[in-house]
């Protein structure tokens, strides 16, 4: 295998597992993100529920101490209004009052349960009684724009030494449960005032003793939350989880609850498919390091190999031409000697032919790298390549020559072009048959050299054209068969071609002939 072919493999296979490495850290990094997500809805939802138990424990409370309460209201007049703007929408017009009686004894406020009749009656202060009805006919003629009734909140508190009224109107979209949810909470919170140690030990619970920090805030007059809202930070750096908590709706008193989601939770989770990926990277990376490892052994005997057949080809040439000398100066008394002789000549020129193209198909494969390119005339390096098969043949063998343009000037290794007419030139003339008839094409085409030597043979198999260009291919056909040959010339010609840039082609029918197409690029 020669080295551009190596460095190309080295190449694509590292950049394969890289990229394999990469696409696999970004599935992990999404998985990663998929489960903080998931883990931080889980700790929002056990927040929300450990919100509702709160709930559950203080309204709990509120209904024990049910017999201290005397009443309240919390709908002292509900009027709805249309708003029309591009689609309709409902808007509520809400006026709250919430009276609350100081008990003999107490420092603080308590809601009475009595009816808000009674409670009327007993209040000795007639112009707190006057100020409730002034609120009620204020919320029954009020035409408030759609943007103030949507933010804009007014309270009113009017407090005598027995008597204190939280008024509150607002109008909204929000459903009346949330209103008198709301109410709730208020009432909850001016009994049993906001515990945040309370609410973290059952976050705790909930979380399984997961730390939050807890911090309370006052919403500005503006400004309403009427339920829980969530935000999750989910940065690679410290993600958490911050849930704001309306425990005082009409007072505007937020309770903001932040959750810190442990990367080590979110990996222990993931355990398994890090195992996975990891172990899946190393068995990518050894097989990249064994690929490698095995290329590299390959060149090392390749080379070994070439070296080799160097040698023994150089070895070999001094006794070959020894004996083909020898065979030259041995007399032929008789034509049985002469004719030996003869059949001895013709062996020693066929050893010294595959000892040629066995030493040209060894030096091709590294011959990418050390060709020697001259400018020269190719019409007339084809008419040399002819007159030499013309010398070793018998007779003189019918080749027709057409180029585009005398003289044909390219770019090439003139050696290395002159072995590729020649082998192609012998392989014609050796399946062409009785008869031969060679024509040579040659032209430049699209700054590329193109040239063709068809034959008038028998032709090549269509199972065997796709492997001529192998090393030491033959095909089984009889006539193939019983000529000499070891299969080297178009596997040389092809890499000699391919050093050049180019490509070569065959085309080809049994008993029709062939015809070798070669295009030389000369940019």
């Amino acid at each position: 295998m020669r080295s551009g072919k190596i460095k190309l493999i080295w190449s694509l296979s590292i950049t394969a597992a890289l990229l394999v490495i990469v696409l696999q850290g970004y599935w992990l990094y999404n998985q990663y993100r998929y489960t903080l997500e998931e883990t931080a809805n889980e700790t929002t939802a056990q927040v929300l529920s450990a919100w509702d138990d709160y709930k559950i424990w203080q309204k709990a409370r509120l209904k024990t101490h049910r017999d201290n309460l005397k009443s309240y209201n919390t709908n002292m007049n509900q009027t709805s209004t249309i708003y029309l703007s591009e689609t309709e929408e409902s808007i509520t017009d809400w006026t709250i009052s919430i009276h609350t009686i100081k008990k003999s004894g107490l420092k603080s406020w308590q809601i009475p349960v009595d009816s808000m009749d009674k409670s009327v009656e007993k209040v000795q202060n007639k112009h707190i009684l006057d100020e409730i009805e002034k609120n009620l006919s204020l919320a029954q003629s009020s035409k408030m724009p759609r943007k103030d009734s949507l933010r804009k909140w007014d309270e009113k508190i009017v407090e005598t030494d027995s008597l204190l009224v939280n008024t509150f109107r607002f109008k909204t979209a929000e459903n009346q449960n949330l209103i008198y949810d709301a109410v709730d909470l208020f009432l909850i919170d001016l009994n049993f005032p906001f515990r945040m140690n309370a609410i973290d030990s059952i976050i705790q619970q909930k979380t399984g003793y997961v730390p939050s920090r807890i911090d309370t805030l006052s919403l500005p007059a503006d400004s309403v939350l009427w339920q829980p809202r969530a935000m999750h930070h989910l940065s690679l750096a410290g993600p958490s989880v911050t849930v704001d908590i309306p425990y005082n709706v009409l007072k505007r008193k937020v309770a903001t609850i932040v959750i810190p989601v442990a990367p080590s939770h979110i990996l222990k989770t993931m355990a398994v498919q890090i195992a996975i990926s990891i172990l899946l990277v190393l068995v990518l990376v050894v097989c990249l390091l064994l690929q490698i490892q095995i290329i590299s052994r390959q060149q090392r005997i390749n080379e070994l190999r070439q070296n080799f057949v160097n040698t023994t080809i150089h070895e070999l040439k001094r006794p070959v031409q020894t004996l083909k000398t020898i065979v030259s100066f041995l007399p032929r008394s008789s034509p049985e000697e002469k004719a030996m002789l003869d059949d001895a000549r013709i062996e020693t020129d066929n050893l010294t032919s595959y000892l040629q193209k066995l030493r040209e198909v060894n030096q091709a494969e590294t011959i990418t790298g050390s060709l020697h390119l001259s400018y020269f005339d190719f019409s007339a390096l084809v008419k040399d390549c002819i007159e030499t098969i013309q010398k070793n043949m018998e007779r003189k063998l019918p080749i027709e020559t057409d180029f585009s343009a005398t003289p044909l000037p390219i770019t090439a290794d003139k050696m290395i072009m002159g072995n590729i007419v020649i082998n192609l030139l012998e392989n014609a003339v050796k399946y062409s048959g009785e008869e031969p008839f060679i024509q040579i094409y040659a032209g430049i085409d699209e700054n590329r050299l193109s040239f063709s030597i068809a034959d008038n043979g028998i032709g090549i198999a269509a199972a065997d054209q796709s492997h001529v260009f192998e090393p030491f291919f033959r095909s089984k056909n009889d006539y193939v068969a019983s000529l000499p040959g070891m299969g080297l010339g178009l596997s040389y010609v092809k890499m000699a071609v391919e050093a050049h840039r180019g490509t070569i082609e065959i085309q080809s029918k049994p008993n029709q002939g062939t015809t070798v197409t070669v295009k030389i690029p000369q940019q």
